[in-house]
């Protein structure tokens, strides 16, 4: 059955909004009781309505855009959907079909085609096959996936063909069929026949259908894809919709990945279910030219943009004044923030840089979600500023906000305010977003730190093939509610009625938006030089910024007392980390071992480790940078914002 809710919301609103150029007209959107039962029927309904108008445009390596009409993407989707939908199950009631392509408009005409031919699409986060290292973790990622998923069908550019083939035939599995999406076809028909197949006349999938498999950007070794319907796909994109006013006649920028909830669903499902045209570059060609993302803002009138925090920090802080001439910037009604912890000076300092070029300072709207929700959860009211909340850090400690000057700061030597950025409240009436005391299942007032749950029809319908994953996560009850809810394993408090984010009960370091797990940069580690014995990769926080970590790995040497050149390690750990999963490192100490701490089953007890670091705990034989094994102190790095009162040692799926 569909979930309750995921029609009833209008995919356009516009109550409420300055005039602005290009706006849909109110009295020309959608009944309500016509919304499409999901993105195929839209991609459809939009094609018919307004074939020529731009749906995707992609600026690649070249610099040179490519464009696909709503019509133009239509008739892709169908036609490779074809060819996508008598492909067998093997043992699935439906075909899989792993996409593993780069950024671009083949990515985004795959996805639609497995929706177009009612086959699950699943996404794959394909590392850089820059260096040897990078193929080794693309192939054990993709392998990984392969064996979970057992897909009857991979869409990759024909030079991975044999690649994929050699990794599927190693683990024993039949090989996929290998598509080239670029043909419209497949380089054989699965009938055999020389000529791509008639396109499909109308959308095959339902909106209680699993749509997409979402594979987390986290452990290579244990990927875990989240199950997403078309229902949930709907919910999440016709709430954007609704609370961005999103509809025909706008454009929406950005440089996501579109193996990235925030990319593929944010800026593509959203914004094409809405009928608005789509313009986007690479992650790399934003690295290189951070101005070129705002010049296309400002050149194609967009009025949505999305982006994590440091793709905000990074056009604050580096674009030239000179780069930023010409600019216009208000046309951008929505600058979403997410997918890691918004910073408040980010906030600041890009409002600051652009205000001159137009920029409204209400534009920015930080938003908290995750791929087991869809995407979206919360974010803050259009209309309003972001709502920025000086806090006590000893309060937070200790499970509660309050003011700086509220908790006795001359007792405790001096109390230091950290700010919270409020992400808003939950992005549908039809959600719910509680924090919650995770061991007594109750809910906590406002002004109580507790891990947030959700719980509405955006909500995943759990982990693929893993039960007792998907019932640690996905089957919470709360006392006194019939519901079920998502353990989000973040940690969040209710202030002014806006959830504000104040850290995670998770191991798993995020950076600049990417999730990564210790386990597996530990493992990189571990083979990066002959020197190395054990190691733990722990997350500190970065000062003054509440949720936001960075990188520090502990080192023991596995032949200790030998004559050894540290700085060779060093450099040797650095540049495997970086190679391999292309997250900077904050610090790397060398240890003597069994300096870091563990339980008695071998654990790495990482909030321990971390928190020693920072008080410079450890007496170590080298470290990167000099400084490293000088003592940190406390204003280098707070100690993790987390409060007493929750089980943080506690393993939480």
């Amino acid at each position: 059955m569909a979930r309750r809710g995921a029609r009833t919301l209008m995919p356009h609103d516009t109550r409420h909004l300055p005039d602005t150029p290009g706006l849909p007209d109110p009295h020309q959107l959608p009944d309500p009781r016509e919304v499409p039962p999901t993105l195929a029927h839209a991609l459809a309904a939009h094609a018919a309505a307004m074939p020529d108008r731009a749906a995707v445009t992609y600026r690649g390596s070249t610099g040179e855009p490519r464009t696909h009409t709503y019509a133009g993407l239509h008739l892709r989707a169908s036609v490779l959907g074809a060819a996508l939908a008598p492909l067998p199950g093997d043992g699935h009631d439906r075909p899989f079909v792993l996409i593993a392509l780069p950024n671009g408009l083949d990515y985004v005409a795959s996805f639609f085609a497995c929706l177009m031919a009612d086959a699950v699409a699943v996404t794959f986060h394909p590392p850089a096959l820059s260096t040897a290292r990078a193929g080794d973790k693309y192939d054990q990622r993709a392998l990984a996936i392969l064996q979970d998923c057992r897909p009857a069908a991979v869409l990759a550019e024909r030079a991975l063909h044999e690649r994929l083939r050699t990794l599927a035939e190693r683990a024993g599995l039949r090989p996929p069929l290998l598509l080239d999406p670029t043909t419209y076809g497949t380089e054989r028909s699965p009938a055999g026949a020389a000529s791509p197949p008639t396109p499909l006349p109308t959308p095959l999938g339902r909106p209680e259908s699993l749509a997409l498999l979402q594979y987390t950007s986290g452990s290579t070794s244990e990927p875990k894809g989240v199950m997403v319907s078309n229902a949930n796909l709907v919910h999440n994109s016709a709430g954007l919709a609704r609370n961005l006013g999103s509809g025909p006649g706008q454009t929406a920028v950005g440089w996501l990945p579109l193996f990235h909830d925030m990319g593929l669903i944010g800026m593509i499902c959203h914004p094409l279910w809405a009928g608005m045209s789509v313009r986007m570059s690479t992650p790399a060609a934003f690295l290189r030219d951070p101005a070129s993302w705002l010049h296309e803002i400002s050149q194609s009138r967009a009025t949505i943009t999305i982006a994590p925090d440091f793709g905000y920090a990074t056009a604050a802080r580096k674009v030239a004044e000179k780069r930023r001439a010409g600019l216009d910037l208000s046309c951008l009604r929505h600058a979403l923030s997410g997918a890691e912890p918004v910073r408040p000076r980010t906030i600041e300092d890009f409002t600051e840089a652009y205000a001159p070029w137009g920029l409204e300072p209400r534009a920015m709207m930080p938003v908290y979600g995750l791929a087991e929700a869809t995407l979206c959860v919360s974010c803050v009211d259009r209309q309003a500023e972001p709502a920025l909340t000086e806090a006590s850090q000893q309060a937070l400690r200790e499970g509660r906000v309050s003011s700086p000057g509220n908790h006795g700061a001359g007792e405790s030597g001096g109390d230091r305010a950290l700010t919270l950025v409020g992400c808003g409240r939950s992005f549908t009436d039809d959600t719910e977003v509680a924090v919650v005391d995770p061991d007594a299942h109750v809910h906590l007032p406002d002004g109580e730190v507790g891990e947030i749950w959700v719980s509405g029809p955006s909500v995943a319908g759990g982990y693929w093939n893993r039960p007792g994953s998907t019932d640690a996560t996905f089957g919470a009850a709360v006392q006194g509610s019939d519901r079920r809810y998502l353990r989000t394993g973040d940690l969040g408090v209710m202030h002014g009625g806006q959830l504000h984010i104040v850290g995670r009960r998770k191991d798993v370091i995020v950076h600049n938006g990417v999730n990564h797990h210790p386990q597996d940069l530990e493992a990189t580690v571990e083979t990066a030089h002959a020197a190395v014995g054990r190691v733990a990769a722990v997350g500190v926080p970065v000062d003054g910024v509440v949720g936001a970590e960075e990188l520090v790995l502990l080192v023991e040497l596995a032949d200790y007392g030998r004559d050894r050149d540290h700085d060779a390690v060093l450099t040797a750990v650095r540049r495997a980390v970086t190679e391999s999963h292309g997250i900077a490192v904050r610090a790397v100490e060398l240890l003597k071992p069994g300096a870091v701490p563990r339980t008695t089953s071998g654990k790495v007890r990482r909030r321990e480790a971390a928190r020693r670091w920072a008080t410079a705990g450890f007496n170590p034989l080298a470290g990167w940078p000099g400084s490293a094994v000088a003592p940190h102190s406390p204003q280098q790095t707070q100690p993790q914002t987390q409060p007493q009162s929750l089980a943080l040692e506690k393993g939480h799926v």
